[in-house]
């Protein structure tokens, strides 16, 4: 009765403040670490779109005539510097405060909601919607590949971007001598937006990138959820990466509608294991990942492993195979059988790629044609071994796949920073759990190899590139594809 008659003489108001600042002191770090990751992006995306600049290079290079990409936040922010080396080195700067602030919401987000949560993800695509194209961008590429077909008339799989040289987009792209090495329902989705016009396809394409961003991370954070898993902590690591927002959301890269398709395909296998799941899940899933190599040609890799982790295979074959019907016959009925151009674009080599580290260490001088095979064997080899393993246990399908995707991007001799991405979603939902603490070593590593200074860095270690026959070679044909 005395334990009872003292509680209730203890003021409740004073217990709420404590209860009340206990969850703001709970809250604080990770909601500093979402203002780590927004407020340098903010910063970001006015610098780049203050001027023409190395910040948005497709508007530098074609000058005024590209000044409308820098958008609506054009001149806003003044007073930054356009010296190159001084935007190099603040662009380092923000990308290590967003780093920072990224793996530290990943570690704590379970201390926040997830309507914070997707509060800070919506406001950074938000930001990134209104920003220029930030660098490491291809998106006019995309756009000139589309406009060779529908405008001129030609093959983007067989003719080069070179022989539009007075189209209005030309000057903002780069890839003068590649033909397309993306997948037909790609160009084709290209293609269809230029009924927007030339400033229009921007803004639409950026809206599908935007769209296709956050379905794909809400599709991880439906499946972490049906798996039991944290959905914080897996839309923190994958909405707030820097790698996803300033290298692929910044840069309006295409693989992020693959994305979406190749996570759609993954919560069909899981929602498949669930007791009562619909018929259809089974060949969606097929379908969607044939979609996702339709898109982005390396996700055909995973075909295999989508399949044979479907809770009805049959079924996924069936999905699988009428979806590649019909992508062979829109190949053939719109670009006559004509595939993208994946082995000029394999031909590239990325300095600080693990093939061309690797060759340099075997004294080769860097990645050349043997390495390259070797490379691509390895992959194969892991492909098989991910497959067959799934085709022995359904339950290692998302496992199989982060393993896949993973080492696609390790096994690249041309390696961007944003090709993480791929992987991302399923090392968030730790699968496997041993590829957390390499995807944040892959994030360093492939956030070093994309800065712009790179040639600077290497060259200050003592490692000059060019100065090996192989080298030199990967130069000049890098060169070549660029003129």
């Amino acid at each position: 009765m005395r334990s009872v008659a003292h509680a209730l003489t203890i003021d409740p108001v004073p217990a709420a403040r404590r209860l009340a600042t206990g969850r703001v002191a709970r809250s604080l770090p990770p909601a500093l670490a979402l203002g780590a990751v927004l407020v340098p992006l903010g910063w970001l995306v006015l610098a780049a779109a203050g001027r023409e600049s190395v910040l948005s290079p497709p508007a530098a290079r074609a000058g005024a005539a590209g000044a409308w990409a820098l958008g609506p936040l054009r001149g806003l922010l003044r007073g930054v510097s356009g010296a190159p080396h001084v935007l190099h080195r603040e662009m380092l700067v923000v990308l290590a405060i967003v780093g920072a602030g990224w793996l530290a919401a990943w570690i704590t987000a379970p201390r926040l909601s997830v309507r914070v949560l997707w509060g800070a993800v919506v406001a950074a695509h938000g930001l990134l919607f209104v920003a220029p194209p930030l660098p490491l961008t291809d998106v006019f590429n995309y756009q000139l590949y589309g406009r060779m077909a529908a405008v001129y008339g030609l093959n983007p799989y067989r003719d080069v971007p070179a022989r539009v040289a007075r189209d209005p987009l030309f000057a903002l792209t780069n890839w003068h001598h590649l033909r397309s090495p993306y997948g037909p329902l790609f160009t084709l989705g290209s293609e269809a937006l230029g009924v927007f016009g030339v400033h229009g396809w921007l803004w639409a394409w950026k809206a599908v990138v935007i769209l296709s961003s956050l379905a794909t991370i809400a599709l991880a954070a439906a499946i972490a959820g049906r798996l039991g898993g944290s959905r914080q902590r897996v839309i923190a690591a994958v909405g707030l990466s820097p790698l996803l927002l300033v290298a692929e959301i910044g840069g309006l890269h295409q693989d992020m509608p693959a994305m979406a398709c190749l996570l759609g395909a993954a919560w069909c296998l899981v929602r498949g294991r669930e007791a009562g799941a619909p018929a259809w899940v089974a060949p969606l899933a097929g379908a969607l990942a044939v979609a996702a190599a339709g898109i982005k040609p390396s996700f055909a890799i995973v075909v295999g492993v989508v399949v044979l982790g479907a809770s009805a295979r049959m079924r996924a074959v069936a999905g699988a195979a009428a979806a590649a019907a019909a992508l062979v016959a829109l190949d053939l009925l719109l670009y006559g059988g004509a595939l993208p151009a994946i082995a000029s674009q394999s031909a590239l080599v990325d300095p600080l790629s693990v093939p061309n580290l690797l060759g340099l260490a075997a004294g080769r001088g860097g990645a050349d044609h043997a390495v390259r095979m070797v490379a691509d064997g390895a992959l194969a080899a892991i492909a098989a071994g991910a497959t067959i393993a799934v085709g022995l246990r359904r339950e290692r399908a998302l496992s199989a796949l982060g393993v896949v995707l993973f080492c696609s991007v390790l096994t690249l001799a041309w390696v961007m920073p944003w090709y993480l991405v791929w992987a991302l979603p399923f090392i968030a939902l730790a699968r496997p759990r041993a590829l957390v603490p390499w995807a944040v070593v892959a994030t360093c590593w492939l956030t070093v190899g994309g800065l712009p200074t790179l040639p600077g860095i290497l060259h200050a270690a003592g490692y000059f590139p060019t100065r090996s026959a192989t080298g030199l070679a990967n130069h000049l044909e890098f060169r070549r594809l660029l003129q």
